[in-house]
């Protein structure tokens, strides 16, 4: 049998196939298709030769929801609110990304004031009802809204992560009065505290639900399967299609938790187990930190700035440096790197396709850090002439501007890995740095001198690293409720009682896949009683109230260095099914070869004064040895190695770089 991992990224649509049977890895990428990325992912198919009767899982990683919030491209959409808070989405919250910028605006919500309603109910923070719902109101605010031609309808109530009876009453009215219509409540997406959060994810839930939806039902009639295709969730699970139509929100950061679980395998698979792995598309540039072999998971990802979404999501840095950045001058004159993107169409200069504004490829081609005969023939004169408008600002050449390029591109991934490293009290000269992505080789090297990271574990077919991600991806389900009581008043048995509640609901959303039984890990979110936020903490059902405690104030100190030993508070509970696929066994060569590599041919480099030895990836067996200044090449990448490294090649043709 045979596990695919399809990722469609904003240039490109990459796949990967493992054959069980012989532990085999195949590969192949296709340009992506923005108008209709079911196309790319059924060309990704037809190009690697996938038979679908042969295939045990067919996990999909996909940016579809990031694009729709941020391009404000999804549905027309209504919210129904508690009355009085029908300006929850316009008020957001008074926190303000920099302070003293007197010309920042707030992002603009996915729904504007006026397709926002009330309904006359009330239910306090204690969970008593003090406002009956009255159907009759309801009734007529649904078909005000119906008059406005609207594609959905969100419903967030006050409290009503205490008590859903309101919210389940309104969304029976509205189905009954338009089954056509998409519907999300709150206590279904989000049965947890904070009225604005919860309100914006079920907001963005119902926002691109039309959209998915039809992408899930295109994706099940292309493909001629309606189990076949399973979805990569942001924290790193297989879900279901119909789990992902129903929960769109879960697919926020998708495509990039794809490489974070292949950087932990990988690391697992060589025994590092701290790593710092960075993904360097086309569009974009994403860092995520493992330590003793687990990432971070985060409870509320930002996909804009004060637009959040209360989802189990990978803790991933994104800024805008990919290969497809484009380069411009800011107004005052100074050298700017993205965020915008020249993406798949018409993509950099050197694609020929009728691009002209510079990126980065552009200028790491004109550097000579990409050949320009590989799975993509690449243009130089385009580039050049691309690269020559910023030259021509500066009065440089277009060498010396194509150098500025890359250095200030540098910088800026530099900075956030240092976001996620030294900014959180993560010291990186302990870790290995695990660069993938079609551009992660050609930056990674200079990236890793530059914060300290002592050694590069560069492994095998890095630009489709996060689809070969997504075929070791486990089967991970997750459901959360608010409960918020001091932790003296719960007792063993009240959270068995809760837990089970949840294991409940996660049992009946598994995806049909042949796996493992499921594991299940709980967590609770605490906090000192009179602490404004809380931290996560994993716990078992059985522990005692002073282990929970013990527990809380370890992960406490180690986030904040102090112990304050005041009475606790349980905010939230969470639960994660986790049902293993039978393990990855890649195959490894019997023998290494303890010797030089030998280059396949030369080439110049910008800064460099003779021409480096060129190595063709596929030639380096294990055990052999080069040093920089060199390119080791692949089909679809290349990796720079400076003047300085040093790199071997491990059993399983990693290539593993002193720095």
């Amino acid at each position: 049998m045979q596990r695919v991992g399809i990722d469609i990224g904003g240039t490109f649509t990459d796949i990967v196939v493992f054959d069980e049977s012989t532990g085999q890895v195949r590969r192949s990428k296709t340009p992506s298709t923005p108008s209709a990325p079911e196309d790319g992912f059924i060309n990704a198919l037809e190009k690697a030769g996938v038979a679908v009767d042969d295939v045990r899982a067919l996990v999909h990683g996909t940016t579809i929801v990031t694009n729709l919030i941020l391009e404000r491209d999804g549905a027309r959409v209504a919210l129904i609110t508690s009355h009085g808070f029908s300006d929850v989405l316009e008020i957001m919250r008074a926190t303000r990304p920099l302070p003293y910028d007197l010309g920042w605006r707030k992002p603009t919500p996915l729904i504007p004031r006026a397709m926002c309603f009330e309904i006359d109910e009330r239910i306090m923070a204690d969970g008593t009802v003090v406002r009956p719902l009255d159907p009759e109101n309801v009734a007529a605010v649904v078909d005000r809204i119906l008059a406005e031609d609207v594609d959905g309808i969100a419903v967030s109530l006050m409290h009503a992560y205490l008590d859903p009876s309101h919210e389940q009453m309104v969304e029976a009215i509205i189905r009954a009065k338009a089954p056509h219509l998409h519907v999300s409540i709150s206590s279904a997406i989000c049965r947890e505290i904070r009225e604005y959060e919860r309100a914006n994810t079920t907001v963005a839930n119902v926002y691109s639900m039309p959209r998915v939806r039809r992408y899930v039902s295109a994706l099940r009639e292309r493909v001629g399967s309606d189990s076949l295709v399973n979805y990569l969730s942001s924290e790193g699970g297989i879900q279901d299609g119909e789990e992902a139509a129903r929960r769109p929100v879960t697919l926020c950061v998708s495509g990039p938790a794809g490489g974070v679980l292949g950087g932990a395998f990988v690391g697992e698979m060589t025994g590092h187990r701290n790593l710092v792995t960075v993904d360097m598309g086309g569009t974009s540039f994403d860092v995520a930190v493992i330590r003793d072999g687990r990432f971070e998971l985060k409870n509320t990802f930002e996909i804009e700035w004060g637009l959040p979404v209360k989802t189990p999501t990978i803790d991933i840095k994104t800024i805008g440096a990919g290969g497809g950045s484009i380069v411009w001058i800011d107004e005052g004159g100074a050298l700017r790197v993205g965020p915008q993107s020249a993406g798949a169409e018409p993509g950099p200069a050197c694609y020929g396709r009728g691009g002209t504004e510079c990126t980065v490829t552009d200028a790491n081609l004109v550097l000579g850090l990409i050949k320009p005969d590989g799975l993509m023939p690449l243009d130089r004169s385009l580039a050049e002439k691309a690269v020559k408008k910023i030259a021509d600002h500066f009065g440089v050449s277009i060498q010396e501007a194509a150098e500025g390029i890359y250095r200030v591109v540098n910088a800026l991934m530099a900075s956030a890995i240092r976001q996620m490293t030294v900014e959180k009290g993560v010291d990186p000269r302990s870790f290995a740095l695990v660069p993938f992505g079609g551009a992660g080789g050609q930056h990674a090297a200079v990236l890793a001198r530059e914060v300290g990271i002592p050694t590069i574990l560069l492994p095998n077919m890095p630009s489709v690293f996060s689809a070969f991600g997504m075929v070791s991806a486990p089967i991970k389900i997750s459901r959360s409720a608010s409960i918020m009581k001091p932790l003296a008043e719960l007792t063993v048995a009240d959270r068995a009682a809760f837990f089970a509640a949840l294991r409940a609901e996660v049992a009946a959303t598994a995806p049909g896949i042949d796996a493992g039984p499921p594991r299940f890990e709980c967590v609770l979110d605490l906090k000192y009683s009179k602490q404004a936020h809380e931290i996560s903490v994993v716990v078992e059902e059985d522990w005692s109230n002073e282990q929970i405690t013990t527990a809380f104030e370890d992960r406490h100190f180690e986030l904040y260095g102090t112990r304050l030993g005041h009475a606790v508070s349980v905010v939230t509970g969470r639960l994660t099914a986790i049902s293993e696929l039978p393990r990855l066994s890649l195959g490894t060569d019997s023998a290494a070869v303890e010797t030089d590599a030998v280059p396949t041919s030369q080439t110049a480099l910008t800064g460099v004064d003779a021409p480096v030895a060129v190595f063709d990836r596929t030639t380096l067996l294990p055990g052999m040895r080069l040093a920089g200044p060199c390119l080791v090449e692949e089909v679809d990448t290349s990796f720079y190695v400076p003047e300085g490294m040093v790199g071997t090649v491990d059993a399983y043709r990693n290539l593993i770089i002193a720095t």
